[in-house]
């Protein structure tokens, strides 16, 4: 929502603070709305370098979002999110050497294979590292 490019540099550079050196980024892709009808959405994936454990990135993530305009989510009859039009959206997709499934956090994200343009992303970062 708003302006796109601007909630993303701004959610990297706080990333960059407040978790860690940014490694690796890829481009920018620009993607139809997944889950429900909406807006375009823009989407990257970073890859920090961080000493925070799993939970406390996770929360650290969240007061970032929440410090750039998005509402708490809501929650359906079913315990799950409802889809909707939001600021930022930053999500955990690996955490090196962890897997893990608690109500708070799926590591690795569950909806990975889902989403062909995270699995874009994901190969787009992974020539990045082998260089």
């Amino acid at each position: 929502m708003g302006r796109r490019e601007w909630f993303l540099s701004t959610a990297r550079e706080l990333i960059a603070t407040r978790v860690g050196e940014l490694v690796l980024q890829t481009s920018v892709k620009e993607t139809k709305s997944w889950g429900y009808d909406s807006g375009d959405y823009l989407n990257q994936v970073v890859e920090c370098s961080t000493s925070l454990e799993p939970i406390d990135l996770l929360q650290v993530l969240k007061d970032i979002e929440i410090e750039l305009g998005r509402d708490p989510e809501t929650k359906t009859k079913t315990g799950t999110c409802d889809y909707h039009d939001r600021t930022i959206d930053i999500d955990i997709l690996y955490y090196e050497g962890v897997t893990m499934n608690t109500p708070e956090l799926t590591i690795p994200h569950p909806q990975i294979q889902n989403r062909p343009f995270i699995l874009e992303l994901l190969e787009e970062l992974r020539k990045q590292r082998i260089g």
